[in-house]
């Protein structure tokens, strides 16, 4: 079926100024058929939705989450990193069962459709879950289980995932990539990094990985190794392969050369959750010198309490005029393209922008709002002032996934009462 969306402003991300005033936006099986001014002599199409005041954009993709951790949102909040991740977060995951998990995730993508995110990377355990979960909701996803080289001595969490590849590569429509995630070099040996690498070479899979996320980090690994996580994942062969990068925040010079040098994918950069678990700012004038893509995400809910990724952008673009001391070196656009094409693009998906033969991947912000008022600058409106809130439409794949506010593809009150109960079971409320 062929459906047309017609609205006041259509931003197509193609470049800053790429932006259409009173235009439509058609789409057929999946993809974009044509887009611009509204026409008479356009052919007929099924269904039609008109929003004058709506400003269409594309969807956003959160480059690095962990989805079912809404189960742990408010858990140990202003607690040290690794107090908050040893003594608090993973003792909880230690009791989480499959369905905790689908639960868990579940909600977290009604929260993330309801604020304008189409595809997400995920990295956590049950994936099928996890994967079962997305479906279910319309969502892209890229999905690993997260790997502890500690805790897979046998190998066998390994050959899991390599297995769970196979079962869902192009499932759900196409909508799940598979991954292989390996947690973090100070919790997979050089050895195990290794082997994970030498999967993904014969798998044909991506690898998403936290590295250079804390000062901590950077400090045991020079004392463990005395590498960085950068050159340990060098050695280890996984620049071999397209890697999802979570957070790199501390990076030296070195670092910045073998990125440049090696990296096929880029560095999701989670500014929320690094500031809230007091783990810096990136450094992003730095990595864009060096050529390196720079994406966005949210990591978890337990970490950054909301999935909005209008928050992320605004928090990206806030901190870095506060670390260049100079506003118009990272601008709104910058923000945007990043939590768009930038993630897109790492994923190395063809989504992010709007035009004929793109994923119909979009999303309608209304524009009616007063915070929102007037457009003398649709794209800092959307930036600055834009909440996840703000959005009405989600389109994914082509399927209307939420209309006027409403999901269309699963019971989200259903998921909110489970997450509440489960939560409330495995942190011991009664």
């Amino acid at each position: 079926m062929r459906y047309r969306l017609e609205a006041g402003t259509i931003i197509t991300l193609q470049n800053p100024d790429a932006i259409i005033r009173n235009g439509q936006i058609t789409w057929d099986q999946g993809h974009i058929v044509s887009i611009g001014a509204e026409e008479s002599d356009l052919e007929p199409v099924d269904q039609v939705w008109r929003i004058p005041d709506g400003i269409v954009m594309p969807g956003l993709y959160n480059g690095h989450n962990h989805a079912a951790m809404t189960l742990m949102r408010g858990l140990a909040d202003n607690s040290p990193f690794f107090e908050w991740l040893e003594q608090h977060i993973w003792p909880v995951e230690a009791r989480l069962t499959a369905d905790d998990i689908y639960w868990g995730t579940l909600l977290a993508t009604a929260e993330m459709i309801r604020s304008g995110t189409v595809g997400f990377a995920d990295m956590y355990f049950e994936v099928d879950s996890v994967a079962e979960a997305v479906s279910l909701s319309g969502m892209r996803g890229w999905l690993s289980r997260g790997l502890v080289g500690d805790q897979d001595v046998d190998g066998k969490k390994l050959a899991d995932s390599v297995a769970f590849a196979s079962r869902w590569r192009g499932k759900a429509d196409g909508r799940i990539v598979p991954m292989l995630g390996p947690h973090a070099p100070y919790t997979c040996s050089p050895q195990y990094l290794s082997q994970v690498a030498e999967a993904a070479r014969q798998e044909g899979l991506g690898v998403h990985i936290h590295l250079a996320e804390s000062q901590d980090e950077i400090d045991t690994l020079q004392q463990r190794y005395g590498r960085s996580p950068i050159a340990m994942a060098l050695d280890a062969g996984l620049f071999d392969s397209r890697v999802l990068i979570a957070h790199g925040v501390h990076l030296s010079p070195d670092d910045l050369a073998i990125l440049k040098m090696h990296l096929n994918g880029g560095i999701i950069s989670c500014p929320v959750s690094n500031a809230k678990l007091g783990n810096g700012i990136l450094a992003y004038q730095d990595l864009a010198d060096y050529g390196v893509q720079v994406g966005l995400g949210t990591d978890g809910a337990a970490s950054t309490n909301t999935l909005d990724m209008f928050q992320e952008m605004k928090t990206m673009a806030w901190f870095q005029k506060v670390r260049n001391r100079e506003p118009h070196r990272f601008t709104a656009w910058d923000a945007l393209s990043m939590a768009t094409l930038d993630t897109a693009q790492i994923l190395g998906f063809e989504g992010g922008t709007l035009a004929p033969g793109r994923p119909a991947d979009f999303i309608v912000v209304d524009g009616s709002e007063n915070h929102l008022t007037p457009e003398l600058d649709v794209v800092a409106n959307l930036v600055y002032a834009a909440t996840g809130a703000d959005v009405r439409y989600s389109v994914i794949a082509g399927q209307v996934v939420m209309a006027e506010g409403i999901i269309t593809t699963f019971d989200e009150a259903e998921a909110r009462q489970q997450v509440r109960t489960r939560a409330a079971q495995l942190v011991g409320i009664h």
